[in-house]
């Protein structure tokens, strides 16, 4: 019987490509009017909580950086310890976007297609790190049992 071990590469293409959704959905939510429940507010809106503000655009930033570290990482460029830092930066941004949607529906009580829209980019986000946890568990796999 063949061994169906995904190769590492691959793991890493699906996890930038997920990380890529997720940051898509963080970005439509962020540009979308559908924030106050009426469909006329963004999520700068005066009323709107400023942690879920903040915390949206860090959680796209990180994202955004998660991004470029695992293609860095996949030619091989971060090494070592370093490696590490894709599952940290999305790990962070996945909290960060968990508290933007939790603070801005602690503070409005409304939700919207813009909500909506940042829930999936949370569930991409912890999607992404599921699989990257997977590629690291079968990388720590292959080098124990080459070394």
């Amino acid at each position: 019987m063949k061994d169906m071990r995904v190769t590492g590469r691959i793991l890493l293409i699906i996890t930038i490509v997920i990380t890529a959704v997720s940051t898509l959905f963080c970005i439509i939510g962020l540009s979308t009017n559908g924030w106050g429940g009426y469909g006329s507010n963004s999520l700068f809106c005066s009323y709107c909580p400023q942690s879920s503000q903040a915390l949206s655009i860090l959680s796209f930033i990180l994202l955004l950086v998660t991004i470029l570290a695992l293609f860095l990482h996949m030619f091989d460029i971060i090494r070592g310890l370093l490696r590490y830092i894709p599952f940290i930066l999305l790990l962070i941004s996945s909290i960060f976007l968990l508290g933007t949607i939790v603070g801005y529906v602690k503070k409005s009580g409304l939700t919207s297609y813009s909500y909506d829209l940042m829930v999936v980019a949370h569930f991409f986000t912890y999607m992404a790190l599921v699989v990257l946890a997977y590629w690291y568990g079968e990388l720590s796999v292959t080098s124990a049992s080459s070394g």
